[in-house]
């Protein structure tokens, strides 16, 4: 629930209005919208992969319009899913993605250590772990929805 909680929070703190969102636990550590693009933009400044960096700087950051609202609803679709253990190995599967991305798109700042290399295995590495261990069929309502899904949906990554 923590990484549900994570993700939950620093997916409206993206939503118009709320950026300055300070009363959820662990305030100054979410990422506005705005803020979003600007750590996209600065962590692969420099980056060593150039196809990599060409891809953000030309597709993902000159489209932030269509790329930074899905990461909104992602980040908030993640989030809940975790929270109510519905689906968990997919959100899980989705904020593994998503953390490993921010910890790609840093490669080059680990070199200098300007970054320590570990602070983002340290994020993903369990949600990597929920991808497969069938959390929600336990505490969570996956157990309910497979139930209601047709025998061949009732499998990884939609409900364990």
């Amino acid at each position: 629930m923590t990484f549900g909680f994570l993700f939950l929070a620093n997916g409206l703190a993206k939503l118009p209005g709320l950026e300055d969102l300070d009363h959820v636990p662990f305030p100054g550590f979410l990422i506005s919208y705005d803020g979003a693009r600007n750590s996209l933009d600065s962590d692969t400044n420099g980056h060593p992969v150039g196809p990599y960096r060409d891809l953000v700087d030309n597709v993902i950051l000159e489209n932030f319009e269509l790329f930074g609202p899905a990461l909104v609803v992602t980040e908030i679709g993640v989030g809940v899913l975790l929270v109510a253990g519905v689906f968990s190995s997919a959100a899980a599967l989705a904020g593994f993605l998503s953390l490993f991305h921010i910890w790609f798109a840093n490669l080059g700042r680990y070199a200098d250590r300007s970054l320590w290399a570990w602070e983002g295995p340290i994020e993903w590495l369990p949600l990597l772990a929920l991808c497969f261990l069938a959390a929600g069929r336990f505490y969570g309502l996956d157990s309910a929805v497979a139930r209601r899904l047709p025998r061949t949906l009732r499998r990884w990554p939609l409900v364990g």
